[in-house]
C-alpha cells in the first residue's frame, strides 16, 4: 500500500462533511422518534465530552477519525450508505445474547473488519520476516522462526471479527468504536509513536540520564516505523526489569549493550526491504 499523506482540508470537504452528517443525523432522529425502543440497537457513536454513546454522530468526531483523503472518503462514503433505504432494517447478529444492529451497521462493520485484517496480515508479515539482533548484529534467525506466535505484538495482528457469538448488545458499540478507531489510515504510525516514547520513558526512569542521552538522541532521530522494526528485533523488551545498580560493572556493561544496539548505523543493516515495506504501509 502507498504511503498516505495527510489530508489538506479544502472549504468544499468541510461543506461537503457537514451537509453529509446532518443528514445522517436527521434520519438517525427521525427513527429514534418513531421507535425509542430502538436506541440502543441503531447506530451510536462515543462522545468524549459527555463519556456516552449517543445516537448521532458530530463533524468534530468524524474528523478525529480522518488523517488522509482516503480516510476522508471512507468516511463520507459510510456514513452516505446510512441514507439508503433499507438501511435502517433491524438484523440478529448471530450473537448467543440476541444482540442486533442495523443493516448498515452490520454492512459497515464487515467493511472496516477487511480493512483492518489486511492491514493486520501485512504487518503481520513484516514482523514475522524481521531478523533477530542484539548489539552485535543479526543472530541468524527471524521472530518468526524464534517465537511464532508467542509475542504479544504477533497475537495483536490475529485477524478479527465483525461480530461473535458471545457479543452482548453494549459489546457491539465497543466493537464498532475499535473497528473506527483501527480503520484510520495514520493508526499504526500513531501507535508506534507512542511506543517509542514509553520506551524512551522507561530508559529515563531506570538509567542516569547523562548516561543514556545520546541513546535517546538515537532513537528520537529514528522515525515510529524504524523504531518498531527495532524495537521489535530485540523480541519488544522495555529497559525496565531490575536495571543494574549504577557504579556496578554490570550497570555499565548494560549501558554499553544500549548504546551498541541504538546506534544509527545498525538500523538499515538490519532490514533495508523491511523498512521500506513498513514505510509504505
Amino acid at each position: 500500500m502507498p504511503r498516505q499523506y495527510n489530508i489538506k482540508w479544502r472549504e468544499q470537504d468541510e461543506k461537503e462533511l457537514r451537509r453529509v452528517v446532518r443528514n445522517f443525523n436527521d434520519k438517525l432522529r427521525r427513527l429514534v422518534k418513531k421507535n425509542p425502543a430502538n436506541s440502543n440497537i441503531l447506530p451510536q457513536f462515543w462522545n468524549e465530552k459527555t463519556q456516552e454513546y449517543e445516537n448521532r454522530i458530530t463533524v468534530d468526531q468524524i474528523k478525529e477519525l480522518i488523517a488522509t483523503r482516503q480516510d476522508y472518503n471512507r468516511q463520507l462514503n459510510m456514513l452516505k450508505r446510512f441514507s439508503r433505504r433499507g438501511s435502517e432494517k433491524i438484523v440478529e447478529t448471530g450473537s448467543d445474547y440476541g444482540a442486533r444492529t442495523t443493516k448498515w451497521q452490520e454492512q459497515e462493520q464487515k467493511r472496516l473488519v477487511q480493512t483492518i485484517n489486511r492491514r493486520r496480515k501485512a504487518r503481520l508479515d513484516t514482523l514475522n520476516a524481521i531478523e533477530v539482533m542484539n548489539a552485535s548484529g543479526k543472530l541468524g534467525y527471524t521472530l518468526g522462526q524464534m517465537f511464532g506466535m508467542g509475542l504479544a505484538e504477533q497475537n495483536k495482528l490475529k485477524p478479527t471479527q465483525a461480530f461473535t457469538r458471545g457479543q452482548s448488545q453494549k459489546d457491539i458499540k465497543w466493537k464498532w468504536r475499535a473497528l473506527q478507531l483501527e480503520a484510520k489510515d495514520t493508526y499504526y504510525n500513531e501507535r508506534d509513536e507512542m511506543l517509542k516514547n514509553n520506551y524512551i520513558k522507561t530508559i529515563l526512569d531506570n538509567f542516569d540520564k547523562d548516561d543514556v542521552m545520546d541513546i535517546i538522541s538515537e532513537i528520537r532521530g529514528m522515525s515510529s516505523d524504524e523504531f518498531y522494526l527495532k524495537f521489535e528485533a530485540k523480541g519488544d523488551a522495555f529497559e525496565w526489569a531490575y536495571p543494574p545498580k549504577k557504579g556496578t560493572p554490570e550497570y555499565d556493561d548494560y549501558v554499553k549493550e544500549l548504546r551498541g544496539y541504538w546506534k544509527k548505523d545498525t538500523l538499515l543493516d538490519m532490514s533495508p526491504t523491511l523498512t521500506s515495506v513498513l514505510v509504505g504501509m
